[in-house]
């Protein structure tokens, strides 16, 4: 475990939760993860997309909350649950992983996220950037308390151009971005 950095729970609000989903072009084919996922209120809504989800969360209350929410929406099928620190979850399979944490929580997953993520997986972060990554959409948008809302949007090979010595490998990104609508 990377030197455990609390993060406190900070709901993301419901209809920023839709935009993100949308903005990050979740499908059926993907799988997603949650990184702190709270009440599950992000997995649900990439679930109720088709998506195969993984809820990451280390407080064993709100691991009871979203297995029951998952039973009553009846999505126990396509949600997981995992209770445990983020810092130790591997992320080999997924293809979109979703964060809202401080920049200093973040700046610890940079080395994660690009010794687990494979190249092309997308990240969607709220309201904070990705040290040192580029990203590929960014997206300002008011939540109904007025608050201006920002979503980042990274690809894994494309957003972070140092991980690329790390590995050798081809991969199309002009067919990855015009697939996303790029």
């Amino acid at each position: 475990m990377v030197g455990l950095v609390k993060a406190p729970f900070i709901p993301s609000p419901k209809e920023v939760v839709r935009e993100a989903i949308e903005f990050s072009r979740v499908s059926p084919s993907d799988v997603f993860y949650d990184l702190g996922a709270g009440d599950g209120r992000v997995v649900f809504e990439a679930a109720k997309r088709g998506a195969y989800c993984v809820a990451v969360e280390i407080n064993p209350y709100l691991v009871e909350v979203i297995r029951e929410k998952a039973r009553v929406l009846g999505l126990n099928d396509r949600v997981r649950v995992v209770e445990a620190s983020f810092y130790d979850v591997y992320l080999g399979d997924a293809t979109v992983v979703y964060i809202y944490l401080y920049r200093s929580v973040i700046e610890k997953l940079v080395d994660k996220f690009e010794r687990e993520l494979r190249i092309g997986a997308r990240i969607v972060s709220l309201d904070f950037s990705i040290p040192n990554w580029i990203p590929v959409r960014v997206r300002r948008l008011l939540d109904r308390r007025g608050i201006v809302r920002t979503l980042y949007l990274y690809i894994v090979g494309f957003s972070n151009p140092c991980s690329l010595k790390r590995r050798v490998c081809v991969f199309d990104y002009n067919r990855l971005l015009k697939n996303m609508g790029l």
